[in-house]
């Protein structure tokens, strides 16, 4: 005879109720928990933030670089000519350069680009990080006719970096904190880290979420602002851009690529894929790597093909962040392991060339000079 099996215990509704909210309360207090371990117990990424930093600093310095000759007419007193734009714009800008000088705009200007220098070496990194984000306000808001996204994603990354400790890795304070004794570090610890530890690797892992929200948020927008375009859909729309004048840079190669359907179309669907489900991707390791590869490679498509390297230099700067520290651990290792040949095949090479140098300078110029003296000295 089959047992019979128990029957399931009906407990009463206020049992019911308070079991459910103990279990609730106790799912809060673990995710809280874990909140505040991910928040306040490490500085997260600090080999990616470096990275971003020194991407950022070198997209600003090329793309002051790159327009120092005209900066008069890009944001001087003869770019008069975009003041209507000027009037209408409502984005809020630092107007520090309007209507100054040419010799004040160009003070600022080099400083500017001094500041991005020492960013992307790590030299003084909250100073560089503040003068380098004011300044490219300063800058590029004062022409809004030229502006780009691009020039919204580096500002947005310069303020984040603020809050950010981004000098941890590859940078001139970093080898200078290493190179100090006991004393010098601790004092120099003192001044680095006015605030307390746990204040500062929350505002760091903040900055950093902040940072990589923005970056997934921009990647989102673009594809959504793209695929509501018909040309985006029926991926003909790079082969409509490359035929304008000012997005050939290699007329060669923009035909060869408008040529070719098949690949034009592709090109077109991957940065439509890459943009619109770049967050999602990030989920599991596997997409994760697969779309940050595509991402760069299209950021370099850009670059090369549409003449567009500063800012596809600082999309790379911001989606490098979510490159894993282990795996940019890695990459140092390789490269360091291939610099030390280099290195030493250098210093080999620099002595080579200077017993070269001292083997001419006895054989020729210290007897031309003896020669001479003696000529001289017979007069």
């Amino acid at each position: 005879m089959a047992a019979k099996t128990p029957a399931r215990e009906i407990l009463p509704r206020p049992v019911r109720m308070r079991r459910v909210m103990e279990s609730l309360s106790g799912s809060t207090a673990q995710a809280r928990r874990w909140l505040d371990s991910w928040a306040f117990g490490r500085k997260h990424a600090l080999r990616g933030a470096a990275a971003c930093r020194i991407a950022t600093g070198l997209s600003v310095l090329g793309l002051l670089l790159s327009n120092l000759s005209s900066r008069d007419l890009w944001v001087g007193q003869a770019s008069i000519w975009a003041e209507p734009a000027r009037v209408i714009s409502r984005f809020p800008e630092l107007a520090l350069l309007k209507g100054v000088s040419g010799d004040i705009l160009t003070l600022v200007y080099v400083v500017t680009m001094l500041a991005a220098l020492a960013f992307v070496g790590g030299w003084h990194t909250k100073a560089a990080n503040v003068i380098t984000f004011v300044g490219f306000i300063a800058i590029v808001g004062q022409n809004p006719v030229v502006g780009a996204q691009s020039d919204n994603l580096v500002r947005l990354t310069l303020l984040w970096m603020l809050m950010m400790r981004t000098a941890e890795h590859w940078s001139l304070d970093c080898r200078r904190r290493a190179h100090t004794t006991e004393d010098d570090r601790e004092s120099r610890a003192r001044e680095d880290d006015v605030l307390p530890v746990w204040l500062s690797t929350g505002l760091h892992n903040i900055g950093l979420f902040s940072l990589a929200t923005q970056a997934i948020l921009t990647y989102m927008a673009g594809g959504l602002d793209k695929i509501s375009q018909s040309e985006w859909r029926h991926g003909t729309a790079l082969y409509y851009t490359m035929q304008l004048p000012e997005y050939r840079p290699f007329p060669g190669l923009s035909d060869l690529l408008s040529q070719n359907r098949v690949v034009l179309a592709s090109l077109t669907y991957a940065v439509l894929l890459v943009q619109l489900f770049f967050g999602p991707l990030l989920l599991n390791p596997v997409t994760r790597r697969l779309v940050l590869a595509l991402a760069v490679a299209v950021s370099v498509f850009f670059a090369v093909v549409f003449a567009l390297p500063w800012s596809s230099l600082a999309t790379i700067a911001v989606t490098s962040l979510f490159v894993a520290d282990t795996t940019w651990q890695r990459i140092e290792t390789g490269v360091l392991r291939g610099a030390r040949p280099a290195g030493d095949w250098i210093v080999d090479r620099g002595y080579a060339i200077a017993d070269k140098v001292d083997d001419a300078r006895y054989r020729f110029v210290l007897p031309v000079i003896d020669r001479v003296r003696e000529t001289f000295s017979r007069r």
